[in-house]
């Protein structure tokens, strides 16, 4: 590991230059509470609610920091330690063969991560998300989530990992094929996942008949939107947090409202929050952020070929030779950075459509119903009223409240 290495320098920059990004933005994000809301939020957040968001905001962020903070020492002390270079000469010891040594040593970096990480997750549910009243999720139900997500992990990513893995071994078109493989996977999933995978963490049950199902179907069907159920997820168990979705492709697209939404929203509301998720089908919005997706992951497997046939690479983080598994998980290292400013694309495609999908929901429910749902989430939420835009700009994929309401009202 020298400075003169130019994928050493990128990895280092890119880091450390992450981490202070985001300290940046955290802290910027933080000062907006001093500033005085536009006239508009005034009449939305009491100055109560803006005291509280400010704190739930620096109570969440602490532990973000941490997290982030923790995680970046450890990275720096076992990377700058020699610790990637022991790891490949222990994990070759296995005589495994190189796929299945590849396949166990991402998976042992990432059970090292999910360990490390789970403090921070259990002090945000259980410290921060209940002292401001949202946790409703239990030791055991934190814990078998957490179990069943590793789990899943390992049947359906150790598979695929391992065709990646087998790709780059032994194919000359390897980003190709990998990308092909990935994109299918993705599309495969988007399907099933709310089918087989959802019902695995949340529980879902037909909406019960009466006027909020006949509202609901009767405005799916005004919009010709086809709509094969209607369901009440129990959202209430882990958050007291509102959420709706639509699932599904073609002429078997379900509804999905967390219980939560349906206590805290009039039918009307509802209806409009139901015509904002259509709005998202009928503008395409969802082919238009896989393609994106997709792009993002051609470049990702591009580069990553890139990255492999470099013996610099390998050498920037102390490792010799040319290992496909830990070749993986040093890329992933160096493409963060990268990650980071192309989710700035998506994540202001996505404002665009959240937008759109406003105007739509205006058009079908009027602007109303929609002003007021969003007014109510925002302030459930503990919403930040009016965040910086460096935030906005890196993580937000809905604009802000205020935005959205002066569109709604214009």
């Amino acid at each position: 590991m020298t400075f003169s290495n130019p994928w050493f320098l990128a990895a280092v920059v890119g880091v450390l230059g992450l981490f202070h990004l985001e300290l940046i933005a955290t802290f910027l994000n933080l000062a907006q509470f001093r500033h005085a809301l536009p006239e508009r939020l005034k009449a939305i957040f009491s100055e109560e609610t803006v005291q509280k968001a400010a704190e739930y905001a620096a109570a969440s962020s602490r532990v973000d920091l941490l997290r982030s903070a923790v995680s970046l020492a450890a990275l720096i002390a076992f990377w700058w330690g020699g610790g990637f270079d022991w790891l490949q000469r222990w994990s070759n010891a296995w005589g495994w063969g190189e796929l299945k040594t590849g396949v166990g040593v991402i998976g042992l970096l990432m059970f090292a991560q999910n360990v490390l990480a789970l403090p921070f997750d259990a002090w945000d549910t259980f410290k921060v998300e209940a002292e401001f009243g949202f946790n409703r999720t239990t030791v055991g139900t934190f814990i078998s989530d957490r179990v069943k997500g590793l789990v899943l992990t390992a049947l359906l990513g150790g598979p695929l990992l391992a065709l990646v893995l087998w790709f780059f071994q032994t194919q000359e078109l390897a980003a190709l094929y990998a990308w092909l493989t990935v994109a299918g996977f993705s599309i495969v999933m988007a399907w099933l996942a709310p089918r087989l995978l959802m019902p695995l963490f949340l529980k879902f049950k037909p909406l019960e008949n009466g006027a909020l199902r006949e509202s609901l179907l009767a405005l799916a069907a005004r919009l010709k939107f086809p709509v094969v159920d209607v369901s009440v997820v129990d959202g209430s168990r882990r958050s007291s947090k509102a959420n709706a979705f639509l699932s599904g492709f073609g002429k078997n697209k379900r509804i999905a409202l967390f219980d939560t939404l349906i206590e805290k929203h009039s039918p009307a509301e509802l209806e409009a929050i139901l015509a904002h998720e259509i709005g998202h089908h009928k503008c395409r919005h969802v082919p238009k952020q896989l393609v994106l997706g997709l792009l993002e992951t051609g470049l990702l497997f591009f580069l990553l070929h890139a990255a492999l046939q470099s013996p610099a690479f390998f050498a920037a983080f102390g490792v010799i030779g040319k290992p496909l598994g830990l070749g993986l998980v040093l890329f992933s290292l160096l493409y963060s950075p990268a990650s980071l400013l192309l989710g700035m694309v998506t994540s202001a495609s996505s404002r665009k459509h959240e937008f759109e999908a406003d105007a739509f929901a205006k058009s079908a429910c009027g602007g109303q119903p929609l002003i007021e749902g969003l007014k109510k989430l925002s302030v459930d939420h503990l919403s930040h009223p009016n965040p910086h835009p460096l935030t906005v700009w890196l993580h937000y994929s809905h604009p802000p409240v205020g935005q959205r309401l002066a569109a709604l009202e214009g």
